[in-house]
């Protein structure tokens, strides 16, 4: 994509970056009330110390234009919808879905109205008139080879990137694709193996007091809808995510004073998201008076994203919650432009897009909105999409809030404005509060749960608005002295609301869960390994029963003979040079193929890549927690038998089988050298770049962990997304804290500080957030009026 543009660049192409040898130097920046000073440490992580929060802010815009000056084009186009315009046809899908979700028009409206705080205004038009000052210093060469001469950045172009985030951490497909599984497997068996509680489950909340047990809302599908959500999930699917690739869900979770060493608590987060150079986190510390808030913020807002100031921090996992929805519309047969809606016929809004493109004509689209959102599919039945994010919305005003609460109050102030996406918020203060909360705008359904295609017609099955905020999941200073999340069921069982189903597998939660209930005496460096924990509770749960199938089975080859050996041998960590991590995954690859594949096909299912929910671990299978009951308890369950045979499988014979698959596989791709499947040798950190040339990724080194682990690593190659940005806060201490994530803060390739973090981030390495007064800077730059 953006290769093709920037292959004629030299790799010795450095961007204006502001130089990084140990010398003071001062610029001058229009608009200042006062001096500010920036101290940079030995990683160009900048200290801003300012007179008020616009005068940062400023600093901030002109700081992060002379260090990502590309990525900051690439994404306030990408949210914009305006890709084509600069890389050519190859971005009209993404482009039409960003003008489809409206996120410019949509953020456009709510800045353009009297809704938007003074203050939030002003420190986003310090940060765009920072901006536009350095760009004004020349372009670099890297957007100059773009043939573009960007636009001035404004405040809408900070706030667009957040809720195109929005969208990229809840959007899903996922109603499309399982409509047409419970229309070809019936609703029996598709709640049989996709059921709202799971086994083995540890839900974020476990116990909410005054709350009225509800009914679970039923699947209630509509008839014939098979081959529209085929034709629309191909068709909506086309546009990629930013944010998921090789990505294994997040973590987040903070314990109390009685289990720590300094007697108060230590918040941990650390968001999983697929990588890239540069990084999408930009580290920075920011001092206004006597306030400062320290952590990991996006290079287009001058606000900490995930961070903590000196009285309390706050920590992000994605809740997955189901919030979109797709309804089948019943159109006139005359006149496509109407629609039946509780029992009147309306007519769409039709909204004209016309998006440039690159060495082509611009593209008219012309956009259909029913009451539910916009049309996403005419063939064969008409299809619409609602989305929690659509329309103006004040999602940005809950970091803002945060990075200036100085209280669980107004914390929880900030966190009620949020919308979209649906987030748990993990939180920790000096008074010795410990919560977390999911939060976000909740739909409330009319009837049915939202998870397949809906009826549009009957108005039965429309919003009625979103989950009162006190109705909301909340866990504050619970009983068992910790709280924490890994994306799994937000809210105990018996919770009145439908939220969701997309959770990820429930191994992460266990394993964390299991290291914290036993925890005293807790530091920084005892966090640091929890974070960088290998466990693989996966294969605790499933390799003694794939085992126990293999005893007395007469293997003929000696590689297999070894590979059995050695599997056996493994403690379930995926770390250093065992083969362990490679054949468990392996096996259990072929292990899912083989009790599943055979159903899609008696089925009539077409099989499709990649997966449901967000993580590759989910495949387009039913959920890991069902296999591993099935496995566990039930071996002689009818989902065993392979349907293409006229023998009756069972459990053991379905391991045996899959294990002689997985062995085969092994030996095809590694040779009968059990040294080549050295999981050290095989789990490499390696990160490609925005630009798409080769030169500029990087190989970090191995990494510890796999796809079910804390800590995420691969399922067998390069480890390319996981713990996007670690950050460790003790509240007896907070000038203690401590981040690392796998980049490094220049989009310069050519700068040593394009990659710096990524060896610490591999080992397991943290920088310190806040350097005491007599730790000298590496450089010093003072702005002046």
């Amino acid at each position: 994509m953006i290769r093709r543009m920037l292959v004629s660049v030299a790799l010795s192409t450095t961007f204006f970056a502001l130089q990084t040898e140990a010398h003071s130097e001062e610029i001058s920046l229009p608009g200042l009330t006062q001096k500010v000073e920036v101290a940079y440490d030995a990683y160009l992580i900048p200290h801003v110390t300012a007179r008020t929060w616009e005068d940062a802010a400023r600093a901030l815009g002109y700081l992060h234009a002379g260090e990502r000056p590309l990525q900051m084009e690439f994404f306030r186009r990408m949210a914009s919808g305006t890709l084509a315009e600069i890389l050519g046809p190859d971005q009209l899908t993404s482009d039409l879905r960003m003008r489809q979700l409206q996120i410019r028009r949509s953020t456009q409206a709510w800045f353009d109205s009297g809704e938007v705080p003074p203050r939030f205004r002003a420190e986003l038009e310090a940060y765009a008139a920072g901006v536009n000052a350095r760009m004004s210093e020349g372009l670099p060469e890297m957007v100059q080879a773009l043939g573009i001469q960007p636009a001035p950045w404004t405040p809408v172009d900070s706030i667009v990137f957040s809720k195109y985030m929005a969208w990229d951490q809840s959007g899903t497909e996922d109603d499309l694709w399982f409509g047409m599984i419970v229309e070809k497997m019936g609703i029996e068996a598709s709640e049989a193996l996709w059921p709202l509680e799971r086994p083995y489950e540890v839900p974020t909340v476990r116990q909410q007091a005054n709350r009225p047990s509800g009914k679970q809302a039923r699947l209630e599908p509509v008839p014939d809808i098979a081959k529209a959500c085929l034709v629309a999930l191909e068709r909506w699917d086309g546009a990629g995510w930013l944010g998921r690739g090789g990505a294994f869900g997040s973590n987040n979770w903070a314990i109390d004073g009685s289990k720590t060493k300094s007697g108060k608590p230590i918040l941990c987060s650390d968001p999983h998201l697929g990588f890239s150079l540069p990084s999408i986190w930009y580290t920075a510390i920011i001092t206004v008076g006597k306030e400062t808030v320290a952590g990991a913020m996006f290079p287009t807002a001058p606000f900490i994203v995930i961070g903590h100031n000196m009285n309390l921090g706050w920590g992000i996992t994605n809740m997955q919650a189901d919030s979109v929805d797709y309804f089948i519309e019943t159109v006139d047969g005359q006149e496509p432009q109407k629609y039946l809606h509780r029992g009147e016929w309306k007519r769409m809004e039709r909204v004209r897009e016309e998006i440039g493109v690159r060495g082509a004509a611009p593209h008219i689209a012309e956009i259909d909105y029913t009451v539910h959102g916009p049309v996403i599919n005419r063939e064969w039945r008409v299809i619409s999409m609602q989305w929690n994010g659509f329309g103006r919305s004040r999602d940005g005003l809950t970091i803002w809030g945060l990075n200036r609460a100085k209280n669980l109050g107004e914390a929880l102030a900030a966190l009620d404005e949020l919308a979209s996406p649906p987030l748990n918020m993990v939180y920790a203060d000096v008074e010795g509060n410990i919560m977390i909360h999911p939060c976000g705008a909740l739909p409330l359904r009319g009837r049915g749960q939202g998870r397949v295609p809906m009826d549009g017609a009957s108005g039965d099955y429309d919003w009625q608005g979103f989950i009162p905020r006190d109705e909301l999941p909340l866990a504050l200073n619970p009983p068992e002295h910790f709280v924490a999340s890994a994306n799994g069921r937000p809210h105990p069982l018996g919770y009145p609301h439908y939220v969701g189903w997309m959770w990820d597998p429930s191994y992460r939660t266990r394993r964390i869960h299991d290291m914290l209930s036993g925890a005293g005496e807790m530091t920084l460096a005892k966090m640091e390994s929890i974070q960088f924990d290998a466990y693989d509770k996966a294969a605790e749960s499933f390799l003694p029963v794939f085992l126990a199938a293999m005893k007395n089975v007469d293997l003929e080859k000696t590689h297999a003979q070894a590979l059995l050996h050695a599997v056996s041998q493994w403690d379930h960590v995926a770390s250093g040079a065992t083969p362990g991590p490679m054949i468990w995954q392996e096996w259990l690859s072929h292990y899912r193929s083989a009790v599943w594949d055979d159903e899609w096909a008696a089925h009539g299912i077409e099989k499709l890549g990649g997966s449901w929910g967000f993580t590759g671990d989910n495949r387009r299978e039913p959920m890991l927690e069902v296999l591993e009951f099935l496995t566990r308890e039930m071996p002689d369950a009818p989902w065993f038998d392979d349907r293409a045979t006229p023998e009756r499988e069972g459990r053991d014979t379905i391991v045996r089988r899959a294990f002689a698959n997985a062995a085969n596989a092994l030996q095809q791709r590694f040779g009968e050298d059990l040294a080549a499947l050295a999981w050290d040798k095989i789990n490499i950190l390696r990160i490609g770049a925005l630009t798409q040339i080769e030169e500029h990724a990087r190989i970090g080194g191995p990494v510890p962990g796999a796809g079910f682990t804390v800590n995420p690593g691969s399922e067998g190659g390069h480890v390319g997304g996981g713990a996007s940005w670690r950050m460790i806060v003790d509240f007896g201490s907070p000038l203690t804290s401590e981040g690392v994530y796998p980049g490094g803060q220049s989009g310069d390739p050519a700068s040593p500080h394009y990659d710096d973090q990524m060896k610490l981030w591999a080992t397991g390495q943290y920088l310190p957030l806040i350097h005491p007064d007599n730790d000298l800077p590496a450089r010093t730059l003072a702005f002046t009026p």
